[in-house]
């Protein structure tokens, strides 16, 4: 009884001779500064790699007019979610959301497949916001 008692009393006086009382951190001032170079250039960044989903494409008479169209149907059923229409000849394109992973697209796609059945997740440059 004495041996672990006198053993306990070893060990508790050893771990307070290792116990750390005040932590200081020498950070050098180029960190500083490279850490602002960082922040600064990706605020100049507008677009990254990510993905949208595309709703639908249109070309021909009267095609603005129905990408129009299909993009206020879009924004009155999905307030929250940003649209872009894009013309690349002779298509235009409804393009929706701003995803980083093609995880996240396709949570967002099977809400909006009721409402468009033709919409499908792509690669694409996304608007860059910082969380």
């Amino acid at each position: 009884m004495k041996q672990s008692a006198f053993l306990l009393f070893i060990i508790f006086l050893i771990s307070l001779s290792f116990a750390q009382k005040k932590v200081s951190y020498n950070i050098d001032t180029e960190i500083n500064v490279i850490e602002k170079q960082y922040t600064e250039a990706w605020r100049k960044i507008k677009k990254i790699d990510g993905f949208r989903i595309q709703i639908t494409s249109f070309s021909g008479v009267n095609s603005k007019s129905s990408i129009e169209r299909t993009a206020e149907q879009f924004k009155q059923q999905f307030p929250n979610i940003p649209y872009n229409i894009s013309f690349s000849e002779p298509n235009f394109r409804l393009r929706v959301g701003n995803y980083r992973t093609k995880l996240e697209a396709y949570k967002y796609l099977q809400k909006i497949t009721p409402l468009f059945p033709g919409a499908f997740v792509l690669k694409d440059m996304i608007d860059f916001k910082e969380n």
